[in-house]
C-alpha cells in the first residue's frame, strides 16, 4: 500500500506549511490525483485520518481528492483527448502500457499521472 507512504509525505508537507504560516488549524488539504496515479482514494484518505489523528490542529476529515482525468497525444494518428482507464489494481503490480483509443498506436500522457497538494485552507491567528 504505497498510499501511506504517499500520504505520509503529504503530512510533512502540511506540518511544514502549518509552521511557516503560523497556522493553529488546518482546516483542508486539497489533493490533485491523476487518474493515471493508481493511487486509491479510500486507501488515501484513510490514511490522511490515521495520521491526522495524531496530529494537533489536522482536521481528520480534511483531504478533499479531486480527480485529474488522464489525457494522452497519439505519436501514430495525432489523437489528443481522453484515455479510457479501468479501474483494476493491475496498475499496483507494474507498469501498464497504454494505447490510442483509435489506433492501439503508442501515445505520450500529457496528464493525469501526478498526485499534488493544490491548495491548504487554513485557520491563522494574528
Amino acid at each position: 500500500m504505497h498510499e501511506f507512504s504517499v500520504i505520509a509525505s503529504i503530512m510533512e508537507l502540511v506540518k511544514s506549511e502549518m509552521e511557516k504560516a503560523k497556522a493553529s488549524r488546518v482546516l483542508e488539504v486539497q489533493l490533485e490525483v491523476g487518474e493515471l496515479s493508481f493511487l486509491s482514494h479510500e486507501s488515501l484518505r484513510f490514511g490522511f485520518r490515521a495520521l491526522a489523528e495524531n496530529e494537533r490542529g489536522i482536521e481528520p476529515d480534511g483531504l478533499n481528492i479531486i480527480t485529474v482525468p488522464a489525457q494522452v497525444k497519439c505519436r501514430k494518428c495525432d489523437y489528443s483527448g481522453p484515455l479510457t482507464v479501468e479501474d483494476t489494481s493491475l496498475g499496483h503490480l507494474g507498469s501498464p502500457v497504454f494505447q490510442c483509443p483509435k489506433c492501439q498506436g503508442p501515445v505520450e500522457v500529457l496528464k493525469g499521472r501526478d498526485c499534488i497538494v493544490k491548495n491548504l485552507r487554513m485557520e491563522v491567528e494574528d
